[in-house]
């Protein structure tokens, strides 16, 4: 039988063992969830991003102040923020006609251009706005492309459809009634009585 010995060191827990440990799976766990969110992003990062699925890009517009942030904030603050934006917040939108002159409002007859000869040989009569889901900026973007193409001289009428939260008309300081629900359920057959003259000339 040997003569029990002192130990120099604690058998457990072996501590530069569990802080190497803590530091692989930490460092590990980290760059995964990193890579598995850029993975399962299917957001729009950039212009080269739209390009490798072949898509053309037809513009790009600055972000307005104030305007396409409601995604990131919950339901009863975005509640509270729609009950207090009173008319002045809401035409602030209409950035090419506030300040025609600023890099945005250029940047929205880029748009307005490019448009036009995206398709030479056709001419082009109608153009659909949309996105997959609220507060991404369809009633900024249509609001101002219209009148852009109001300012070249085109007569242009800008129809809001969007049947659950109307605000092209609060834009415009628009009667909201009748609407596009009227003509649609037949209660007006006539639909050129739903168009409205704005004060923005040739823009209905």
């Amino acid at each position: 039988i040997d003569t029990a010995l002192v130990p120099s060191r604690a058998s457990s827990p072996d501590k530069g063992r569990n802080m190497l440990l803590a530091l692989i799976l930490g460092v590990g766990m980290g760059v995964g969830i990193v890579f598995l969110r850029e993975y399962l992003d299917r957001s729009i990062q950039s212009i080269e991003w739209i390009e490798r699925f072949g898509l053309t890009v037809l513009g790009v517009i600055p972000m307005v102040t104030g305007m396409g942030m409601t995604g990131n904030i919950s339901k009863r603050k975005r509640k509270k923020l729609e009950g207090t934006a009173g008319p002045k917040n809401i035409r602030r939108r209409l950035i090419t006609r506030e300040d025609p002159k600023s890099p945005i409002s250029e940047s929205y007859r880029t748009l307005r251009t490019n448009i036009l000869y995206s398709q030479a040989d056709k001419k082009i009569k109608s153009i659909l706005v949309s996105s997959p889901s609220p507060g991404e900026g369809k009633t900024t973007t249509v609001a101002n492309i219209a009148i852009t193409f109001a300012n070249m001289g085109k007569r242009t009428v800008l129809l809001d459809t969007d049947l659950r939260r109307p605000v092209i008309h609060r834009i415009f300081d628009l009667q909201k009634d009748p609407g596009m629900s009227h003509y649609l359920d037949g209660r007006i057959e006539d639909c050129n009585s739903l168009v409205q003259e704005t004060d923005v000339d040739n823009l209905y």
